[in-house]
Formats: structure tokens, C-alpha cells, sequence
């Protein structure tokens, strides 16, 4: 084999050596340099920056959400076979009514879009993300409940909201995209009264389900030992979850008011992929459970190797 000789040797650790100094000395320098890039930035751009900081942060928050949504929107396709039922379509209602809600919102933010080019859209998404959540949540008490006429209250209680705090809300909020400066106060004062009052219904929802999920799934820890309670820990914490979310957009929307509407469709967007979490753990209980065999298992495909947290 070749051997190297000594002069070989040396030159090639002399050379080594000034690649090492050459690149201690670029970094080094790259380190000055980025040391003064941000001092000397132009007071002119950091002003600019500095103003536009919260746009930033709100058109953030509408994207998350976006994304969010589309990407349960594509997974709930992909799980089920038979498009059927109001669990499929109020799912598929509340990730696109996200969507709708959030994109001509960042189109306001970022463009000189006339008032009525986004308003329009705006209100639309958000009857479809609010009310469809909510049929989301009520849909799905059909896995718990054995006779859905006791709850059935709860749907009449989400079409009479609609009829309570989204219609007032939608006068108000074009009576002020007019321009109309008397829609200001009114507009402010129902816009906490509608958002308190989807909170407290979602929240009473969850309560419901896990009443009489706890009800249901008592012969799982029974047949099922560790597996059954840690399916019914999962069922329980992602419920508490989402009422905690209720409450932090309620603490949003009182103290925080102008990010609100960006942080809600986060919050909804994130309740939705948790809701569908506990959706696939009832799914893979199904099978073994004939308490809640109201959905037969084929109507579900294989599960995807997509999964939401």
C-alpha cells in the first residue's frame, strides 16, 4: 500500500492547519458581522418592524389555523369510507368554515380588499367553524349515549345559539364595516357576549360527553384492565383540554381583544384535531365494545399512517 512520506505529511497538516485558521478566522468574523448587523439595522425598517409586529402575529395565527384545518379536513376523508352522517360533514363543515374564516381575514390584513369582497366569506366561515364545532361535539355523544332523546336538548340548544348570538352579531359587525360608527360600542359589547356564549355551550358539551363517556366505559376497565383506564384517562384529559382552551379564548377575548379573532381560529382549528383524537381511540375500541357499536366498523377504513395528535 502507499505510504505517505514525511514532507507529505507535514504539508498536508501545514495545509490543514490554514484551513483551520481561515475558517476560524470567517467565523469569526461572520460572528462580528452578524454582531453588527442587528445594532445597525436603519431606525426606519426597525420602526417598521416594531409597528408591524402584531399584523405579523395575527396573520401567523390565522395561517396555523389554516393549516390546521385543511389537514383535518384531508384526514377525516381518508378514515371513513361512506361519506354519511353528521359526524363526517360537521367535521368536514368546521375544518373548511376555518379555512374560509382565516384566509380573506390575512387577505384584510395584508391587502387593500374591500370591505364586503372579505366580509362576506369572513361571517360565512365563521358560522361554519363555530356552529359546525359544535355539531362536531354533539354528533358524537351518539358513541356514549344509548338513547340520543335525552340529550336531544343539546341540539336545540346549538340551533337556538345560531339564532341568538350569530344573527345579532352578523347586523352589528356589517352595520360597522359601513362605517357606522354607532355599530362600535354595540359590536364590542356583543362580540364577549356571543364568544362567552359558544364557549359555555362547548364546554357544557364536553361535560355531557364525559358524564357519559365515564357511564359507558366502566365494563372497559372491567374486561380491558390497564388498557381500558388509560383509554378512558386519554377520553377524559382531551376533554379538559378543550375546556381549557374555551377559557384561555375567553381570556383572549377580554384581555387581549386585538388578537382575538386570529387566536380563536388557532383554538378551534387545535380542538378539532383533538376531537379527532378521541374519535380514533373510540374507534379502536368499538370492535371489542357492543355499548358503542352505534357506528358499524366498516364505515371506517384501515387506519392511516396520517394520525392527529
Amino acid at each position: 500500500m502507499f505510504a505517505p512520506s514525511e514532507s507529505f505529511i507535514n504539508s498536508s497538516t501545514h495545509l490543514v492547519h490554514l484551513i483551520s485558521l481561515k475558517s476560524f478566522y470567517i467565523g469569526d468574523k461572520s460572528l462580528v458581522i452578524m454582531d453588527t448587523i442587528i445594532p445597525s439595522l436603519p431606525s426606519d425598517i426597525g420602526a417598521i418592524l416594531m409597528r408591524n409586529v402584531s399584523i405579523i402575529q395575527v396573520v401567523s395565527m390565522f395561517a396555523i389555523g389554516a393549516y390546521n384545518a385543511l389537514e383535518t379536513a384531508i384526514v377525516t376523508f381518508d378514515t371513513f369510507k361512506r361519506y354519511s352522517g353528521f359526524y363526517v360533514w360537521s367535521m368536514q363543515v368546521a375544518s373548511w368554515g376555518i379555512l374560509v374564516h382565516a384566509l380573506p381575514a390575512m387577505a384584510r390584513f395584508v391587502s387593500q380588499a374591500s370591505n364586503l369582497s372579505t366580509s362576506i366569506p369572513f361571517v360565512i366561515g365563521w358560522y361554519a367553524m363555530v356552529t359546525g364545532q359544535a355539531v362536531v361535539l354533539y354528533s358524537r355523544l351518539d358513541l356514549v349515549v344509548h338513547h340520543m332523546e335525552r340529550v336531544r336538548w343539546v341540539l336545540w340548544m346549538i340551533v337556538g345559539n345560531c339564532f341568538i348570538l350569530h344573527i345579532p352579531m352578523t347586523v352589528l359587525f356589517f352595520g360597522l364595516n359601513q362605517g357606522d360608527a354607532s355599530f362600535a360600542r354595540p359590536a364590542a359589547i356583543y362580540d364577549r357576549i356571543q364568544v362567552t356564549g359558544f364557549c359555555v355551550q362547548d364546554s357544557i358539551i364536553c361535560g355531557i360527553y364525559i358524564y357519559e363517556a365515564v357511564r359507558a366505559l366502566k365494563p372497559l376497565i372491567q374486561t380491558r384492565g390497564r388498557n381500558g383506564r388509560n383509554a378512558i384517562i386519554h377520553l377524559l384529559w382531551i376533554n379538559i383540554i378543550v375546556i381549557l382552551l374555551n377559557i384561555l379564548l375567553l381570556l383572549t377575548e377580554f384581555k387581549l381583544h386585538y388578537i382575538q379573532v386570529s387566536f380563536k381560529t388557532v383554538v378551534y382549528s387545535i380542538k378539532l384535531k383533538l376531537e379527532f383524537s378521541v374519535f380514533n381511540r373510540l374507534r379502536s375500541l368499538i370492535s371489542t365494545q357492543p355499548t358503542l357499536s352505534h357506528y358499524e366498523p366498516e364505515d371506517w377504513r384501515r387506519p392511516s399512517k396520517t394520525s392527529l395528535p
